[in-house]
């Protein structure tokens, strides 16, 4: 249920939220044009000249972007997340009407083949994610890894685990390549993909096979939910006050995407219907991100991708900030090598307006580090070597900048988009876009053969550690120069003969502005060290746990990892110190040692060992009873 807060933000979206946006439209198109046609300064040199037109086309491109943005927020407040019946969970019963004709489960169970893609993950990032996808509550499913690896030790856990193993000899496309590979030794009538690290709950096909119901439907995509911090909420230290940033694509973007049938193909927790991908040739091979080039082709052939707006699965956020860019990096390379390829030009020509426009807005959205240097570069150029771009008064472009941060800050007033993310918009996008942007001119201008031999998997390892030395190194550079920047400012204010003192003030401040952000980005490319080794899953179960005297206490769990648990009971336990307690999932029985008790709240281990290492049949049992338990659904607000 909302809170009343929640209500509150959701009231001013829907009345105010058009007029918002039309006001930040026609606002945007005034500027722009103004500075077009009267602030250039097209007569001092031919690089002043050029700076000109950079920094207005870096306006241009922020405005139309954001105005962007603030419209799918605006529609993604009217979607509600995805709700489920108690029959579909008690009855593995949903109905649902095609033409007039009642669909369900009772006559509706298409075969489904699960697909998880593994290249280089270790055993313990693979055993849950199979296990889960075991678990799945479904009459017609097959699960099959699909090892890029071609490794022995996954083909023997396989084994072990009671899936089916497929690999090849050579990893040509990657994970196209892969999933297509399995395509060819597979018939279901649904594929579902997963990457290596994301665990579906038991729910998961209950909840989304009967879209397919209906013969357009090519694609379900489900959120991709993560449950450890990404590297720069971690490295900030800063959990509260941002979002991930995946979650604001998935609970912002997607939902308001949906609303203009221009859903965005993730790349897992998806389910696709086999026959629509074998039609057009199976996984698209021509860009790193596949993904998106598939959803494209999808929408250019009118059929439908659903978006389900509800969390079915978790998954490992890159830990580290140098897995954090190359992933990045990977997904600036493929959606360039998507626009840029002549091939893929026709599938623009058949989508509507409103797929076209998000689509030009995506591709606008990577070329993002481009306008942040210019950004960044504009006001070192005006204090170091007087290259002034614009020809007007200064307040006038500053009362735009303060009109501009106002309405940004509108944002606040809404639920979907932590406070963090609003004021440390720019601070992700600059550090992003320092290290992207080699991938950008490598991506638009090398052969795609030299462009092959840089392409990464992101490694899921939570305790993966790299120094990131080159990262520190450019950004204390970039730091040394802006801060040289400032003193030439000041240092001209007081003692040199400017032509305009406003100017100069204006310039330090964004200058200043800049050298904040650069010295947070440092902060963000020092790795902090994980907090735990097994990441903690929101669940919301009862328990009865009972001690050695054959005492029984009630219990609700909160969360739950492969090392402990969290729960809070209203029972007061005679004598925890002393007397074991153990506690009942689905049949196992584990032993749980209270570590502390606050205010009702228990936290308590009870599984001390690894046992991902050297399987044994007790071990995997243990290990899939807990899964089946913690994985039956999930507990997200």
């Amino acid at each position: 249920m909302k809170s009343n807060k929640d209500k509150h933000r959701h009231h001013f979206l829907g009345h105010h939220g058009f007029i918002f946006f039309y006001m930040l439209l026609v606002f945007g198109l005034f500027y722009i044009g103004w500075r077009w046609l009267f602030t250039l300064n097209l007569m001092t040199s031919p690089f002043t000249t050029f700076w000109s037109y950079a920094l207005l086309f870096a306006e241009a491109v922020i405005m139309f972007v954001f105005t962007g943005f603030s419209l799918l927020m605006i529609k993604a407040d009217e979607v509600e997340p995805a709700k489920i019946d108690n029959k579909l969970q008690q009855d593995y019963y949903k109905d649902f009407y095609h033409n007039g004709e009642l669909i369900s489960f009772k006559n509706y169970k298409p075969s489904v083949d699960i697909f998880i893609c593994t290249y280089n993950e270790d055993e313990y990032i693979l055993v849950p994610t199979i296990m889960a996808a075991n678990n799945i509550n479904y009459p017609d499913k097959k699960v099959y890894v699909l090892d890029d690896g071609n490794r022995k030790e996954i083909k023997e856990l396989c084994k072990k685990l009671g899936c089916n193993y497929i690999t090849r000899d050579k990893n040509t496309d990657y994970k196209a390549g892969n999933i297509n590979n399995a395509l060819a030794q597979t018939n279901s009538d649904l594929v579902v993909v997963f990457d290596a690290d994301h665990k579906p709950v038991s729910t998961f096909l209950r909840e989304t096979v009967y879209y397919f119901a209906d013969e357009s439907v090519a694609l379900v995509q489900t959120p991709q939910y993560f449950l450890n911090l990404d590297a720069v909420q971690k490295n900030l230290n800063m959990p509260n006050f941002l979002s991930n940033e995946q979650d604001i694509f998935y609970n912002v973007m997607q939902p308001g995407l949906s609303k203009f049938d221009a859903v965005f193909c993730g790349g897992t927790n998806i389910i696709i219907r086999r026959k629509t991908l074998e039609d057009i040739g199976g996984f698209p091979s021509g860009s790193v991100t596949e993904d998106s080039l598939l959803g494209l082709i999808f929408h250019a052939k009118k059929l439908k991708v659903i978006y389900y707006n509800k969390p079915l699965a978790v998954g490992i956020a890159a830990g580290s900030f140098n897995e954090y860019m190359q992933q990045r990096n990977r997904w600036t390379k493929g959606n360039l090598q998507i626009v840029k390829n002549p091939a893929n030009w026709k599938y623009y020509l058949h989508l509507n307006f409103g797929q076209l426009f998000f689509y030009f807005l995506s591709a606008l959205y990577f070329l993002n580090p481009v306008v942040r240097m210019i950004l960044l570069l504009t006001p070192v150029f005006f204090l170091v070597f007087n290259v002034s771009t614009i020809l007007i008064v200064f307040y006038q472009v500053f009362l735009f900048q303060v009109s501009y941060l106002l309405l940004k800050f509108i944002f606040l007033f809404t639920d979907k988009v932590k406070r963090g993310n609003v004021l440390l918009a720019d601070m992700y996008e600059l550090i992003v876009s320092i290290f992207n942007l080699g991938v950008i001119f490598k991506t638009l201008f090398l052969p795609k053969k030299l462009q092959d031999l840089s392409f990464r998997v992101t490694n899921k390892n939570i305790e993966f550690k790299n120094k990131n030395i080159k990262y520190k190194v450019v950004l204390t550079i970039i730091l040394f120069v802006l801060i040289y920047a400032q003193i030439q400012g000041v240092y001209d204010l007081i003692y040199g003969n400017v032509y305009s003192v406003p100017a100069v003030y204006v310039n330090l401040f964004w200058n200043l502005m800049n050298i904040i952000m650069i010295i947070m980005a440092l902060r963000v490319v020092f790795d902090r060290d994980e907090s735990r080794k097994y990441i903690r899953l929101p669940i919301d179960k009862r328990i009865v746990l009972t001690d050695c005297k054959g005492n029984k206490y009630d219990a609700r769990v909160l969360n739950v990892s492969l090392g402990g648990l969290k729960f809070v009971s209203g029972s007061e336990f005679k004598d925890p110190a002393v007397c074991a307690l153990k506690v009942e999932m689905n049949g196992i029985t584990r032993r749980v040692n209270l570590l502390s008790k606050r205010l009702g709240s228990y936290r308590g281990v009870y599984m001390k060992k690894i046992l991902f290492r050297n399987l044994t049949t007790r071990k995997i049992h243990i290990l899939n009873k807990f899964i089946n338990f913690a994985f039956e659904k999930l507990n997200i607000s």
